[in-house]
């Protein structure tokens, strides 16, 4: 990617406490081990949400996972300093229709990162790089018991809507017409 792109997407987040979150483009070789570390530490139930069944994470789908072109498919990965390493405690990505140029979108934050704002404003800024990329409607399928995140979608303006093909609920939102 781009490497003016990829700054061009990047963020910083201050958490209350006074720690940095940065939010930024997925770096497939650099974050393959981290986005594994994730993926593979989240509880049985943030699993769950996540995929809308349990899903055992293995090191190959988490290629595929990072196998990311910035343009059909983008992940966006909010990274946090321990002072002993850098790790990814949420991801949030889309994947775009080459027809329609509407594009499926899931986040997750990791169980030990919850309530401190990171989801939100990682899909804000979601929203704010995939209006910049061109892409018409962001979509998601959301599990019905995942209350919390059917509430923030509505708060965010994604319109709910039942999709019965999936027989799941979610929302939409246009972005540009």
């Amino acid at each position: 990617m781009d490497e003016e792109l990829l700054k061009k997407f990047e963020t910083v987040y201050n958490l209350n406490d006074g720690r940095e979150v940065i939010f930024r483009p997925l770096k497939p070789k650099e974050d393959i081990e981290k986005l594994y570390q994730f993926y593979s530490t989240l509880s049985k139930e943030k699993n769950y949400l996540r995929f809308m069944s349990y899903r055992r994470v293995t090191r190959w789908i988490v290629e595929d996972w990072a196998n990311v072109d910035y343009h059909q498919s983008m992940s966006l990965v909010a990274v946090v300093d321990t002072g002993e390493t850098c790790i990814i405690v949420a991801d949030s990505r889309y994947f775009v229709d080459k027809t329609t140029g509407a594009a499926e979108t899931a986040i997750v934050v990791h169980n030990d990162w919850q309530r401190k704002g990171i989801g939100t404003n990682l899909i804000l800024h979601t929203i704010k790089v995939a209006k910049e990329m061109g892409v018409k409607k962001l979509f998601a399928y959301v599990s019905a018991e995942n209350k919390k995140i059917i509430r923030i979608g509505k708060v965010l303006g994604f319109s709910p809507k039942w999709y019965p093909d999936m027989g799941s609920y979610g929302g939409e939102l246009i972005l540009n017409p």
